[in-house]
């Protein structure tokens, strides 16, 4: 069966040098341009792409019991987890410095695809992991680094998604589990194919109560996909819904987090809709040119109540409507008689936004802001990948070339509905170049150099919170732009390897370093539940991640992963902070805040036998700054461990399984702020902790007919 194309028009472009260097001959045809799943034993993954891009498969997506994306890459190297809103819905992802969350006002240096659609909300760039359909994901790409591929926001990198189609053989899965906090997962799995035709339907529901008080949560989802395979012409046709609710928890006090874990000073919560349609396109006009199209459109409501103590409460209802599409054209040949494929493309995509803020008094509720934007965001990138040599030094080996180049252009219409001063036009564009070189000496080893530059322009709500006088309360829509914002941009160098030394060990090892300025941080001023937006000059981040994978018996597989990462300010800053006297001098050095800067994981899956799996992992997170100690003046977040076993027992058509996480029941917490405690006379600002989940279980049973 022949690989799929994968809708991601970007992904094609950055494994084009892979496929080209692989041909055996310089007079043959490249083979289509194909993401595919991890690859089997006794070959490489990405042997010639100038960069490192982690994959993941259906069984490690599915073997990880997700609840939303970061719990499938948690055992990657340097992916760290946070857990501020409390909820197993909406974690944090933190990696090699820059973090992707559904939290706003957290800096977002991360793009999230799905099926070749931006997930990354035009409000302030921030994902809803929960709106993600992980049950209908077969392969995911984490592209490490600035990628002029994806476009902006991948300051840190991208991750890609793709979700599967039909097979041959008709699937019919039912699936429940049940776990700690009353927590009750019920999922079905449709699908088959009658060629050139193939269909997939999936419905969940997911429900618990939460860990911590009034975080209970529901996250509804339905997905349908539709395929057409004519040969040279492929097309699906993709539409997700999704309601949901989920409560959420918020820092407690460091003594309250400590005695009372599950304690929820204010219960919060989440409430989108969402409508989303993706069509997909790949026709072969020739031997050597491709076309591919893109294009979809999304519908999301949503509505966040934050519950304050030292201010009224708020509700923010926002409404967005997003349109566009993407055309890439691949022509694949030779020059000067050496293999050369060149990709070009343009995307464009218009985004409408609503978003109102309302102060919820006792007895009242007030429209405090009424807001507009419409976005309009471009993009046109090229690639050239040439194998320039063959037989270089070895027989055998091949050395490739890759450049390529994005300009990206973002331009927002702010319209203040109230006759306000938030509204005006603010337009940024960039062109980010990127350069690599692979030299593959054999199958079992690469090498690897790149240099590549990012941009990010500014969100919505961070221009209308630019400045003190324009403080967003309760992390939501502000009053007017003071002052204006300059866009992100990044230049980032990478060297790396990976080798498989021996049959039973693979090696993958890693050392960048990116150079960030104008950063965009939020900060939070003395004695207020708000925060507004500001450039901080020049940060850094560089570090070192190292992957071993063993299969030292048969039946027995072993990973040990680290990273080291070293994430700082390049320049002195001045930063409000809720800590008296309500600023801050951060120093060139001062380490940024939850960055830890060692991570490790281990873990090791033991098949007995063939219906039999074993499995044993543990986690060691660093310590971590805590938000809003930027100077690093206070003690940081203390560095924890935690320990997870599972069994998964397959026979015929069906699989049972359970995982116990945090085995040890070991007390830590995930992320760290200084805020004022509303609860306390005087009001004083004191360390707020986000506790981690305690020990919990799962077990489930799925049944293939």
């Amino acid at each position: 069966m022949r690989a799929r194309p994968v809708p991601t028009l970007a992904v094609l472009l950055l494994l084009v040098p892979a496929a080209a260097a692989q041909e055996p001959a310089p007079a043959a045809r490249l083979p289509e341009v194909r993401v595919t799943a991890p690859a089997p034993a006794g070959s490489l993954l990405d042997l010639t792409t100038p960069g490192r891009v982690d994959r993941l498969g259906e069984e490690e997506i599915r073997g990880a019991r997700p609840s939303a994306l970061p719990d499938v890459l948690e055992r990657l190297p340097g992916v760290t987890l946070q857990n501020e809103q409390g909820s197993r819905f909406q974690p944090n992802l933190s990696l090699r410095g820059f973090g992707v969350s559904s939290v706003t006002g957290l800096p977002q240096g991360f793009s999230v695809f799905l099926d070749g659609v931006r997930l990354n909300e035009p409000t302030v760039e921030e994902v809803n992991f929960d709106l993600i359909p992980l049950e209908d994901v077969e392969r995911i790409e984490v592209i490490r680094g600035p990628s002029v591929l994806f476009g902006r926001n991948t300051l840190g990198g991208a991750i890609n998604l793709v979700t599967r189609r039909g097979r041959e053989t008709r699937e019919i899965v039912p699936e429940a589990a049940v776990g700690s906090f009353g927590r009750r997962d019920l999922r079905l799995r449709l699908g088959g194919a009658a060629r050139p035709l193939d269909w997939a339907l999936s419905l969940t529901d997911s429900r618990d109560d939460g860990y911590r008080d009034f975080t209970g949560g529901r996250t509804s989802r339905a997905f349908a996909k539709v395929g057409l395979d004519l040969g040279g012409t492929d097309l699906t046709l993709s539409y997700q819904y999704a309601n949901n609710r989920i409560g959420q928890a918020g820092s407690l006090p460091e003594g309250e987090a400590r005695r009372h874990p599950r304690h929820n000073f204010s219960p919060d919560f989440f409430a989108p809709e969402l409508h989303m349609a993706t069509l997909n396109s790949e026709h072969r006009l020739d031997e050597r040119l491709t076309l591919a199209v893109n294009a979809f459109v999304r519908a999301l409501d949503a509505e966040q109540f934050n519950k304050n103590l030292i201010a009224p409460n708020s509700r923010l209802v926002t409404r967005t409507l997003s349109t566009g599409g993407t055309l890439q054209a691949t022509h694949d040949g030779t020059l000067a008689g050496r293999r050369n494929v060149l990709v070009g493309g343009v995307e464009y995509a218009r985004h409408d936004v609503r978003s109102r803020t309302f102060e919820e008094p006792p007895g009242g509720r007030t429209l405090d802001a009424d807001l507009g934007d419409t976005q309009d965001a471009l993009g046109v990138y090229a690639q050239d990948a040439l194998t320039v040599a063959r037989d270089l030094l070895v027989p055998g080996s091949t050395l490739v070339v890759t450049v390529a180049g994005r300009w990206d252009s973002l331009r927002h219409d702010i319209a203040d509905r109230l006759g306000g001063a938030s509204g005006g036009v603010h337009g940024y564009d960039r062109f980010n170049p990127r350069a690599g070189v692979t030299f593959a000496p054999s199958a079992r080893l690469r090498v690897y150099a790149s240099y590549a530059e990012g941009f990010r322009a500014p969100a919505f709500l961070e221009l209308t919170c630019a400045g003190p006088g324009a403080v967003c309360p309760g992390l939501q829509v502000g009053v007017a732009p003071d002052p204006p914002l300059n866009a992100v941009t990044a230049r980032s160098y990478e060297v790396g390897t990976q080798a498989r030394p021996l049959a039973w060990l693979d090696v993958d090892l890693a050392g960048f370093r990116t150079d960030v300025s104008d950063d965009i941080f939020s900060v939070a001023p003395s004695g207020t539940t708000g925060v507004f937006f500001q450039n901080v000059g020049r940060t850094r981040r560089e570090g070192v991640e190292l992957a071993l994978r063993v299969r030292p018996l048969e039946g027995v597989e072993t990973f040990v992963n680290y990273a080291f990462t070293r994430a700082t300010f390049q320049d002195r800053v001045e930063l409000a902070t809720p800590l008296a006297p309500g600023a801050q001098t951060v120093r060139p050095g001062d380490s940024l805040a939850l960055v830890p800067r060692h991570r490790w994981n281990a873990g090791v899956v033991y098949r007995p036998w063939p219906w039999l799996a074993l499995s044993l992992d543990a986690r060691y997170v660093g310590s971590q700054v805590l938000r809003g100690d930027e100077a690093n003046r206070h003690d940081p977040m203390p560095a924890y461990w935690v320990t997870n076993v599972g069994a998964t027992l397959r026979l015929r058509a069906v699989e049972a399984f359970v995982s116990v996480n945090n085995a040890l029941d070991e007390r830590y917490a995930t992320f760290g702020t200084f805020a004022v405690n509303g609860r306390e006379a005087g009001q004083p600002v004191q360390r707020f902790l986000s506790p981690g989940p305690p020990l919990n279980v799962l077990a489930g049973l799925r049944y293939a007919f």
